[in-house]
């Protein structure tokens, strides 16, 4: 295994404010948490910052950086994303943004009322934010990009077609839902929620154009302990819990990370048709 870089090239240390190539290296250290990108903590005369560059691997179906960058600063702007500082998705996906300082959900996070409280809250002001013109999601699109990809793998698997004709029915139900399409996260795993000044989110990189109920869907599929808790999260994100709304939706998020692992090479079991 190639050893990973514990700070980032000089090329990207430069963009970062208050870095002076003629001085002293600044204080920089990986961040743990990711498995594909490479992410660190640079401390410069200017303020403490995170430079993200691309993995080995960052090419995945549902990554677009130039999409990325478009949400994230939309959802910067209304303080729900750091601040970006500096981005050239074109070269090696640079992004900086403000550090900021504070703890990463846990599990239990997705058990409690109070939290899943205050996550509600950000999604309802994220959601209002206004789209910029992006792509709308296409989750069929993307399962085919999976299915691509395991297809061409050394021990090509063979899928059950059950779960593959439901996911293309709920694509199509989600996509004839006629619902108003917002900024969604869609990907909100405890790693990418961070609490500090306010709760964060983090790492856009899985963001859409999308509908809101796709956020509550994706809680209830990473973390099936937070279903109790379904019609709080989603009262607090200005939503109703409605069972025919979320199911199609819960359905995708699971199928896409079944999927997900398939093409990775891990093993994974496929939903309930």
């Amino acid at each position: 295994m190639t050893e990973r870089a514990q700070t980032p090239p000089p090329w990207a240390l430069a963009r970062v404010p208050g870095v002076d190539p003629r001085a002293a290296p600044p204080a920089t250290r990986r961040l743990t948490g990711g498995s594909v990108n490479e992410v660190y903590c640079v401390r410069s005369g200017a303020g403490t910052f995170v430079v993200r560059l691309n993995g080995a691997a960052w090419r995945r179906p549902g990554v677009d950086r130039h999409r990325e960058l478009a949400l994230h600063r939309a959802a910067a702007s209304a303080g729900v994303a750091p601040a970006i500082v500096a981005a050239d998705p074109d070269r090696d996906g640079l992004l900086i943004t403000a550090y900021e300082p504070g703890r990463l959900w846990t599990e239990a996070d997705y058990s409690s009322r109070s939290e899943l409280h205050r996550l509600g809250e950000r999604l309802q002001v994220l959601h209002a934010v206004e789209a910029p013109p992006v792509a709308a999601f296409d989750p069929w699109a993307i399962a085919q990009s999976y299915l691509e990809a395991i297809r061409h793998r050394d021990a090509p698997l063979e899928l059950p077609e059950a779960q593959l004709h439901r996911l293309e029915g709920a694509c199509a139900e989600v996509r004839g839902a006629g619902i108003s399409r917002c900024i969604a996260h869609g990907d909100l795993a405890q790693n990418n929620l961070l609490d500090g000044a306010r709760l964060w989110l983090l790492d856009w990189e899985y963001a859409q154009r999308s509908d809101p109920f796709m956020d509550i869907a994706c809680v209830l599929a990473y973390y099936p302990q937070s279903a109790r808790l379904t019609a709080e999260l989603a009262a607090a994100a200005g939503l109703r819990a409605e069972r025919t709304i979320l199911a199609p939706r819960l359905y995708i998020y699971r199928a896409l990370s079944w999927l997900w692992h398939l093409a990775r090479g891990e093993r994974a079991s496929p939903p309930a048709a």
